[in-house]
This record gives C-alpha cells, sequence and structure tokens, in this order.
C-alpha cells in the first residue's frame, strides 16, 4: 500500500483541538420475498450518518438543526443530537457532541 493512502491526523473538522471525529453511514432496507422464497426485490431508504466529534477550548455548536462541523456534507439536514461537556481535575477541559445527517432531508421550522 501507497503511503498517500494513509492519511494521519483530522481532516473532516478544521478545529486546532480535536480529538476525533466518527462518523457512520446507513441505510435502512426493506425486502419482499418471491415466491421461492429468496428475497427479490429490495428498496433501500432513510440513508442517514450518524457522528460524534471530540475535542478541546471554545465551542459553539448547540443541540438542534445546525453544521456539525464535519466536511462532506453539502445537502440535507445536520441536527446536532446532545452536547457534552466535562472537567477534570486530572486532564483538560473537554466536550463532545453527536450530530445526524440526512442528506435528502430539509428542515421545518
Amino acid at each position: 500500500m501507497p503511503a498517500t493512502d494513509v492519511k494521519f491526523g483530522i481532516t473532516r473538522h478544521a478545529g486546532t483541538l480535536i480529538d476525533s471525529v466518527e462518523t457512520d453511514d446507513s441505510v435502512q432496507v426493506k425486502e419482499l420475498a418471491g415466491s421461492n422464497g429468496e428475497v427479490a426485490r429490495v428498496h433501500s431508504y432513510k440513508r442517514m450518518t450518524e457522528g460524534s466529534v471530540k475535542g478541546h477550548g471554545e465551542l459553539a455548536i448547540v443541540p438542534g438543526v445546525g453544521s456539525s462541523a464535519v466536511t462532506g456534507f453539502d445537502t440535507g439536514v445536520t441536527v446536532i443530537t446532545n452536547v457534552k461537556k466535562s472537567e477534570s481535575n486530572e486532564d483538560f477541559d473537554g466536550w463532545e457532541y453527536s450530530f445526524k445527517h440526512y442528506p435528502t432531508a430539509e428542515a421545518v421550522n
């Protein structure tokens, strides 16, 4: 495997104190069996990406419809589902937030 196939560090978020970015792409599937018992028709629906970002420093993200600050989502709606902030006597202050991105949705006010 050439060295250019592997990247090191965070490339999907522009923050300077980001520990990790994780995403999970998914789709739901409805199957219809034929008369022989084998799957004859398949319909995929409800495409979405769930993800989380962990880091340190200032955080302007709040729960609700907004931007995940993760690159790669040009269309659809992103919902910040939760924001967790932490403090510890033995570590720097930190935060973590989770999001869901629906690529074909539009926001309703």
